[in-house]
């Protein structure tokens, strides 16, 4: 077994997001209990995808930075099981709800989205749900190594962000210079 202690893959197998065969789900999971999932998972052979993110802040007595390893996504795993095998995973004790996933097609487009970024070492972060409520532009990425990935743009602190949302998990930014996308 492996060691809680240690953050498992984001990604088990290793292989694009858009290399499957079975269709998506998407596990609600109690609080702070992503991680656990993903290794049962692995022990189990389920393929899963859990982005997570690296956070840093400074410790309060010596002022050092903590850099910790975060979900993308919390209380979410999207996740790929044997057919008519899904809810077995109740038996973990470590899930609350089960999403099915209607549009598998515009569902992987998303989570490759934010695989490919992941994977090309651009930091993303949480987003609030806030920048829901105000009005947002569909662009696509013209240039650079996230060329052709598409979001919706939010202007916060003088700074383009483009979110990249994948629906049912929430949404995730990316700081971004404006001349490198053109609205949809």
């Amino acid at each position: 077994m492996i060691p809680l202690s240690q953050n498992p893959p984001s990604r088990f197998p290793q292989e694009p997001i858009a290399v499957t065969d079975n269709p998506w789900w998407v596990a609600k999971v109690k609080p702070r209990q992503e991680k656990a999932l993903a290794f049962e998972f692995i022990e189990r052979q389920i393929e899963y995808y859990l982005p997570m993110f690296k956070k840093t802040t400074r410790r309060r007595d010596n002022n050092k930075p903590r850099k910790t390893i975060l979900c993308l996504f919390p209380g979410y795993i999207s996740f790929r099981p044997a057919p008519r095998t899904e809810r077995n995973i109740f038996a973990t004790n470590r899930v609350v709800s089960l999403v099915q996933v209607r549009n598998q097609t515009h569902f992987v487009k998303q989570l490759n989205q934010i695989y490919h970024t992941l994977d090309l070492g651009i930091s993303l972060e949480p987003c609030p749900l806030a920048t829901d409520l105000g009005p947002g532009r569909e662009v696509e990425v013209v240039a650079g190594p996230m060329r052709g990935i598409t979001g919706t743009v939010v202007k916060m602190q003088s700074t383009q962000k483009l979110i990249l949302s994948v629906d049912i998990l929430g949404k995730a930014a990316v700081t971004i210079d404006a001349s490198l996308i053109k609205p949809l």
